[in-house]
């Protein structure tokens, strides 16, 4: 076992469930929902994300970044830290949040020159759906993806559920490991 960490920026609209889906990841065995974080500030959880070669596992540091703040452009100090890779959290019940994720990408991209990192478009909300059947969803989530190279990953229900499905816990697993592959394994990949 080794102790590598990696550092996941964590986006969304103001109530959109960032919180919630963090806690569920961290503290899967509780079933009481997150406190609501608001727009006190950054906040941060940890989990231990164990490699699927099952002799190593990572710390993963979220750090949830408020969307609203007194100044615009603190939350571009957050970026400096070092991220390894950034969830964006909409709702599919609720388009504005969509449209705020490109503004939240456009910052990313201007705070982190080139972005580089892995993006996940995390797709959230009370109900569980198919969100490639949904027109109105698609034509948002898309250009997302393809302007960004975001990775799409369907948590939706999440918010309603007592925890995460083995499913959604799968979608999320295989990002940890993109992540984990990209910063500790491609240079003995050569």
């Amino acid at each position: 076992m080794n102790n590598s960490t990696i550092r996941i920026g964590v986006l969304g609209e103001l109530g959109v469930g960032k919180s919630e889906l963090v806690h569920r990841i961290c503290h899967p065995a509780d079933i009481a929902p997150a406190m609501v974080s608001g727009v006190a500030g950054p906040t941060v959880d940890v989990c231990e994300y164990e490699r699927p070669n099952g002799n190593e596992s990572v710390w993963i540091e979220f750090l949830i970044i408020p969307s609203e703040t007194r100044h615009p452009r603190s939350r571009q100090m957050l970026y400096s830290i070092g991220l390894d890779a950034l969830f964006i959290v909409c709702n599919c019940a609720l388009p504005k949040t969509f449209l705020r994720a490109a503004e939240w990408l456009e910052e990313a991209k201007e705070a982190v020159r080139p972005l580089n990192i892995p993006v996940a478009l995390i797709l959230g909300g009370p109900v569980a759906m198919d969100w490639t059947e949904n027109t109105g969803i698609v034509a948002m989530v898309e250009p997302l993806s393809n302007v960004y190279q975001a990775k799409v990953l369907d948590l939706s229900g999440y918010t309603s559920a007592p925890s995460l499905s083995v499913k959604q816990r799968c979608l999320l697993s295989d990002f940890y490991e993109e992540i984990t592959h990209r910063k500790f394994d491609s240079s003995t990949d050569n």
